[in-house]
């Protein structure tokens, strides 16, 4: 029982110092958590260039005027290679592939993209013009990954790009952070938006799928993310806008398995540290009670050592601090 209570402390113990590991990466050049970095090596073999279109991966293509309201010419374009226009559910991506498509001035083109737990995604994305202009310099466009619903919100962006709305645009764009987060489209984690470029590099790696409940179904339907590539001046101050020149767009999408502890890990080494730091006084209350129990009445309480008396009884204290013997009568 003694050893099971040694086992038990050092563990609590352990794990109330595990945050202190942080302090001693410092001098010693150790990080327990390092940065996320893309891939420097964005190249795929040739048995993996090839997309799987329509399974795994979907052409994006957004075209119109841009007068949300007044024409209804405004549309999205889903193309396959067979050139369908559905939007099928997409098989989750487990591959590497590359693909360049051509982007055209004051359009978006991009991919529908099933990404999914257990991989990590690294895009590489090359833009260049198609003609040459030395008077031009880069930046040139923008890039964005998307999640569904946001890019919904993104769709009517687009339709409206040359329609101010009565002000509305402009009023929107400009709203306190509490209505944008509402009523604008973001990037995914509020991060994944590349703006004024003309290539980058950048890592996803998921933490949970990407899915929807139909009430009507037992199984959850995927939900898709999108990765666009734009050169029209969207709702967002800080985008390249209108470029007027066409480009061609590579786009390398590296898949790697990757290995993440589950989440509900995270529960346990917080709620384990707190419940053994709440936990500590009220075992030290118990075994300071069971100390005065009446078990234990005949237990030592005081360590003493089992030796003899070096001198008999007699001889421990001097004569003159004996007791005197009585008067006499």
């Amino acid at each position: 029982m003694t050893v099971q209570r040694r086992r038990c402390t050092v563990s609590t113990v352990t794990l109330l110092l595990l945050p202190m590991l942080v302090m001693f990466s410092l001098p010693t050049n150790l990080d327990p958590a390092p940065n996320a970095e893309a891939a420097t090596n964005c190249t795929v073999s040739s048995d993996d260039a090839t997309p799987a279109w329509g399974v795994t991966v979907e052409k994006q293509e957004l075209t119109g005027g841009g007068w949300w309201g007044h024409e209804k010419q405004d549309q999205q374009r889903w193309e396959d290679e067979q050139g369908g226009d559905s939007e099928p559910n997409l098989n989750a991506l487990t591959d590497s592939f590359h693909t360049s498509f051509q982007l055209m001035n004051d359009s978006a083109v991009g991919l529908r993209l099933n990404l999914t737990t257990g991989w990590k995604y690294t895009f590489c994305i090359d833009i260049q013009p198609e003609n040459v202009d030395l008077n031009q310099e880069t930046p040139i466009a923008d890039v964005y990954l998307l999640q569904e619903m946001d890019f919904n919100m993104y769709e009517t962006d687009f339709g409206s790009r040359h329609n101010d709305l009565g002000g509305l645009r402009e009023d929107i764009a400009h709203s306190p952070p509490w209505m944008q987060n509402m009523l604008l489209w973001h990037p995914f984690r509020d991060v994944h938006a590349y703006e004024k470029i003309d290539e980058v590099e950048f890592a996803v790696a998921l933490d949970h799928e990407e899915t929807t409940w139909d009430p009507w179904s037992e199984e959850a339907d995927p939900k898709t993310m999108h990765l666009m590539i734009e050169s029209w001046n969207n709702i967002r101050d800080y985008d390249e806008g209108v470029s007027n020149r066409n480009f061609s767009v590579d786009v390398t999408v590296m898949v790697e398995e990757r290995f993440a502890l589950p989440n509900w890990t995270v529960a346990v080494v917080c709620c384990g540290g707190l419940l053994g730091i709440l936990a500590a006084p009220f075992l030290v209350h118990r075994r300071y009670m069971k100390a005065g129990s009446p078990e234990l009445a005949t237990a030592d309480l005081m360590p003493h050592l089992e030796t003899g008396a070096e001198q008999p009884a007699g001889q421990v204290a001097p004569p003159e601090f004996l007791e005197p013997p009585p008067p006499a009568p």
